[in-house]
């Protein structure tokens, strides 16, 4: 690639034919992609208010020396239109028309093929049939077509060597969720059956499972092969928060994890591990966004599960979430050499640079690996010796009035508690509050020692650095 006349701050008005609610919905989520990559959206539905003529508003905008470009938006709605002269799109087309047959060489207005029809075909204006265009009508194709038209809008030459350019930022980041993703989540929150839904799910679970599995890593460093699983993450993760939609999905992502694990520990390949510790990032976001929905029953079920997932260690089947818990040493020491740090904990470091803000913010990560930490305490069905080390505990940084310090005070109401006797699975509550005693005690006498890296002053927190046992329940 190479710059032609780089555009520091791209400017575009979009042109397009009012349709169904589901062909606004795209139009709108494109408008919130370009925006999310640096391009300002001159958009209708965003800046036009009640009152306002609209056909002056797409006629300044259109002539407008500040817009760099002008994206025209292609379905057959808009072709018939645009070639009938109908409508606000007919008056834009007698404007445009005109710049663009008047300009030998104009480059400001981009025809985006957005919708075919019902034959597959491409139904292109009369007076944009001859121009080029970018098409954003076949998702398996969308997201190199969506990249290369915004590397157009920055002034970037797709074809040419890249020396003299710099790319846009998205272009040095990890890759976000893929546009057949994206629809495929609007599709949960539609009104389709529970049946339906149910299926979908599962059948792209399933196909996620089969990439992460089938996935050779290109790179020989350690934390570029880490980084290359993180389109997979933030695949899963839109799975995740789109599973309050679907009935029981909750059990679908429990069993995604825990066939994922098991198949991944009979691979035995390279770089395995890394897989593994994926599987643990992965669980911690589960639990975040469960515990930040208030979703009880989904906490209740992922928290509690028999998992038949395999250990790397032991022979044997059966376990509690804690078959999700991957110490990578390895990982660990690559990144505290790239850092040129001592971490307490390379892959903590790595997840917290790398969050995913749109399931989570830092607070409720580390607040979720915390409470998988206390529950380990408690829990029945977690039955090992040590309890679930939170590795992001040193990145707890309000641990008095952060989110878990928040969440662990409010058991001191009947309400909380009751919700917390239910996650953990006890019956009653009285039986809550005697093992909550029980495990009090092992901390009073020494028997139970708070966790912490060796290094490290600060402990791990857990429910009994904020509230006792007396304290309970003791208030409505």
């Amino acid at each position: 690639m190479q710059m032609k006349n780089r555009i520091k701050h791209p400017k575009v008005f979009i042109s397009y034919a009012w349709g169904s609610q589901e062909h606004d919905e795209k139009v709108i989520a494109l408008a919130t992609n370009l925006k999310g990559d640096g391009v300002d959206v001159v958009f209708d539905k965003w800046q036009l208010k009640e009152g306002n003529d609209t056909f002056k508003f797409m006629e300044k905008r259109v002539l407008d020396e500040s817009i760099t470009n002008v994206l025209i938006l292609i379905d057959p709605i808009y072709a018939k239109k645009a070639n009938e002269r109908a409508g606000g799109v007919g008056t834009e087309t007698q404007i445009i028309s005109t710049e663009v047959y008047n300009k030998v060489e104009q480059r400001k207005f981009i025809p985006v093929v957005f919708e075919r029809d019902a034959e597959g075909n491409v139904c292109k204006p009369q007076y944009l049939k001859g121009l080029l265009h970018f098409d954003l009508s076949m998702p398996d194709t969308y997201d190199t077509e969506y990249q290369r038209m915004v590397r157009t809008l920055y002034g970037i030459d797709t074809y040419k060597e890249p020396e003299l350019g710099k790319p846009p930022v998205w272009l040095e980041e990890i890759p976000k969720v893929s546009y057949k993703s994206r629809v495929t989540s609007d599709f949960f929150r539609g009104t389709a059956g529970d049946a339906v839904k149910k299926s979908k799910f599962t059948e792209n679970l399933e196909e996620l499972k089969k990439q992460i599995l089938g996935y050779e890593y290109a790179e020989k460093e350690v934390i570029p092969c880490y980084l290359e699983l993180m389109p997979f993450r933030d695949e899963f993760l839109l799975l995740v928060k789109s599973s309050e939609y679907v009935q029981e999905g909750y059990k679908q992502i429990a069993k995604f994890l825990e066939e994922l694990m098991y198949e991944i520990r009979r691979q035995q390949t390279n770089y395995a591990n890394l897989k593994v510790t994926f599987v643990h990032e992965c669980f911690i976001y589960v639990v975040a966004y469960y515990l930040k929905k208030c979703a009880n029953e989904a906490l209740r079920y992922v928290l509690n599960k028999t998992y038949f997932a395999g250990t790397s260690h032991f022979n044997q089947d059966a376990d509690s979430y804690n078959c999700f818990y991957c110490y990578n040493d390895v990982l660990d020491s690559a990144i505290c050499k790239r850092d040129g740090k001592n971490y307490y904990c390379g892959t903590a470091a790595l997840w917290i640079k790398n969050l995913n803000v749109e399931v989570c913010n830092k607070d409720e990560f580390v607040s979720g690996d915390l409470f998988c930490h206390s529950a380990s305490l408690l829990i029945s069905n977690y039955e090992k010796d040590w309890a679930w080390f939170p590795l992001t505990y040193v990145y707890n940084s309000d641990e008095y009035r952060g989110l878990f310090a928040t969440y662990s005070k409010r058991l001191i109401s009947k309400e909380h508690l009751e919700n917390m006797m239910y996650v953990l699975n006890f019956e009653s509550v009285d039986e809550f509050k005697q093992q909550y005693k029980n495990v009090g005690e092992k901390f009073h006498k020494g028997d139970l020692k708070e966790y912490r890296y060796s290094s490290c002053f600060e402990t791990a927190k857990n429910f009994w650095n904020y509230i006792k046992t007396e304290e309970l329940g003791t208030r409505n």
